[in-house]
């Protein structure tokens, strides 16, 4: 057998098309639909089952539309069966000695928009200028009598759901929390509804220019360090996170790092979290005679969990305005554990492998999809075993192959990773091939497209079992 470092040139060499490898289809990437939630709605305190695994699951067999098979031909497919023979369980992708070798993430690359634009995602820090006093924090979130809906009448009736642990209004969604804390909840939407939680410390004078500036939210965003497991990616900006693997959503008594990175580690694909100070009215001024400009503030302590990494790039969400009141966001900090996390190995699959980055061979491909969204291994392997059962009754020559070890209509080996766009996480890109690879082979970064970055973090390939 040939050294393997020269079976890697071999394949490529043999796997790559005339022009340059394009490594993903951006068709295919604008083609997929985009998540319906990139970040936390307005008005909830707690949002919790972000990520529907089932659907996704059958979202993955959906994507299958009819029979694909590799490219390969005759005399490729010889040549292929020389450089990596997996008949009877041996080869380097798929020998019974083979490990699974600790391999380093790649650095981020250092010219990326992600790192060129670190300190223009955020309005700047700035803590000089009139002294902020802060004042004792409250939840008491009283509304005046003076504040009345406006030409509004709650229409909405409660309703019950096994999934759910507490009854809420027809016309919302389960999940959230909110005021007071004991069911029926007050819908945290309706016109001049107090809004839940309130634990920060207040800002005087109660601005949004004041809470920006409010040293004391500042000082608690430095000062905190990183959980076990996780590597800080960015500390104090004034935006939050925003991007495709949006997975829920707590509103924490105090700026707890360690809080929330447990509410990461005990949910099933999460790999991120966001903790930051939001400044929120404390009732709801829409629909309310009381305007926003009338309405005091609270300060929030938002932990926001993601199933990719956090860059700050993706700190993009400044706040917005409510009515004549500005949310404002100050004190976050991004904090990470992808290049420390094995996914779980899906069933019927094995001998997991972290990459460097994708892997291509046009010539093995079978097939290739994104689903947008959390990073998660389980839709390719959907996605795989759909298309082998469409593939089922491709013919003998196809079964006869799959003898030495490559059927052109099977698909046996497959990489998942998560793209990014400028840093930003846009969810699960799977390529399926007919013919196994070390890890090794899985080093290429898709890079520029039309002024965008293209990135792979999280790769990991499979091999059938």
């Amino acid at each position: 057998m040939r050294p393997l470092i020269f079976l890697g040139a071999a394949g490529l060499a043999a796997g790559s098309p005339a022009a340059a490898p394009q490594v993903v289809n951006f068709d295919i990437i604008n083609a997929a639909p985009d998540p319906s939630i990139t970040g936390p709605p307005l008005f909830i305190g707690t949002q919790t089952g972000v990520y529907n695994a089932t659907a996704a699951v059958a979202s993955a067999t959906a994507a299958v539309i009819g029979v694909a098979t590799a490219a390969a031909n005759a005399a490729e497919r010889r040549d292929l069966e020389e450089r990596t023979f997996c008949f009877l369980g041996w080869g380097p992708a798929c020998s019974k000695n083979y490990g699974n070798p600790v391999i380093s993430a790649p650095a981020r690359p250092t010219s990326t928009p992600c790192t060129t634009t670190t300190t223009t995602t955020s309005r700047p820090v700035t803590t000089s200028g009139p002294v902020v006093t802060t004042a004792p924090p409250t939840t008491s979130n009283g509304v005046p009598s003076t504040c009345t809906p406006v030409s509004w009448t709650n229409t909405f009736v409660f309703t019950s759901d096994q999934a759910c642990p507490t009854p809420y209004e027809i016309g919302t969604f389960c999940g959230f929390v909110g005021t007071p804390s004991v069911p029926p909840y007050i819908n945290p939407e309706d016109p001049c509804a107090p809004q839940p939680d309130g634990f920060g410390p207040k800002t005087t004078p109660d601005t949004a220019d004041a809470f920006e500036k409010n040293e004391v939210y500042h000082r608690m965003a430095q000062s905190a360090g990183s959980p076990k497991g996780y590597t800080q990616t960015f500390k104090d900006l004034n935006a939050a996170v925003n991007a495709n693997s949006y997975m829920g959503l707590y509103t924490l008594q105090s700026y707890d790092v360690q809080t929330c990175a447990d509410k990461c580690d005990s949910t099933d694909l999460c790999t991120a979290f966001n903790l930051y100070i939001e400044r929120d009215p404390e009732w709801n001024p829409e629909r309310c005679s009381c305007t926003g400009e009338d309405v005091s503030s609270i300060a929030n302590y938002k932990c926001t969990l993601w199933g990719s990494g956090v860059q700050p790039g993706a700190a993009v969400n400044f706040g917005q305005t409510r009515d004549g009141f500005d949310v404002v966001i100050t004190g976050s900090n991004g904090y990470e554990k992808t290049n420390t996390t094995t996914p779980a190995t899906p069933s019927g699959w094995t001998k997991p492998q972290q990459c460097l980055g994708a892997h291509d061979h046009p010539k093995t491909c079978i097939g290739e999809k994104m689903f947008k969204g959390v990073f998660d291994v389980n839709v390719c392997a959907t996605y795989a075993a759909a298309q082998n059962s469409a593939n089922v009754n491709s013919g003998f020559f196809s079964k006869f192959m799959s003898a030495f070890g490559y059927n052109p209509s099977k698909c046996i080996f497959f990489n998942a990773f998560m793209l990014t766009e400028d840093g930003v996480a846009k969810g699960t890109y799977c390529k399926l091939f007919a013919q196994q690879y070390d890890a090794s082979f899985g080093t290429q970064v898709p890079g520029w497209n039309n002024g965008h970055f293209y990135g792979v973090e999280s790769s990991w390939s499979y091999c059938s079992a």
